[in-house]
Parts: C-alpha cells; structure tokens; sequence
C-alpha cells in the first residue's frame, strides 16, 4: 500500500488517475528510470496509448510523489 504525498493525489484526480493503476504500477512495472533522487515506475495502458508514470522517492519507493500519462513513453 503506497502512501501519496498532497501533490500527487491532486494530480491524480486532476488528471482522472485510479489508486489502483498507481497500485499496479508500483507492484508490476513495465520498466523502472531513476534521476537524481527519483525513481519512475511505468506500466503501460493501452486504452490511453502511453505508458503511466509514477513518480517516488528512490529511498522510499512506496511515497508517491506525482503519477502521470507520459506522453513521450507511448506503449509498445
């Protein structure tokens, strides 16, 4: 069970973002990038045509800091 900072739960209903997709992206990611002291979970969803991206900390990668549809991370 992931813990959400107040930035990504705005985000997450601002852009229509389940818990569940965050959930599963976090739990079973198509591929993971870390930058700087951030760590990216991506899962694909097809119905969107991009990848979504979860955004932690790399030292706590159950604290989400903000998920989004990456529009440069289309799905394969």
């Amino acid at each position: 069970m992931a813990r959400y900072d107040p930035h990504a739960l705005f985000q997450m209903v601002r852009r229509g973002i389940q818990r569940e997709w965050v959930e599963a992206a976090l739990r079973f990611p198509d591929e993971q990038e870390v930058r700087d002291n951030k760590r990216s979970f991506l899962k694909c969803h097809p119905e969107h045509g991009k990848k979504l991206r979860v955004v932690t900390r790399i030292d706590d990668p159950q604290y989400g800091v903000t998920a989004y549809f990456d529009r440069r991370k289309p799905c394969a």
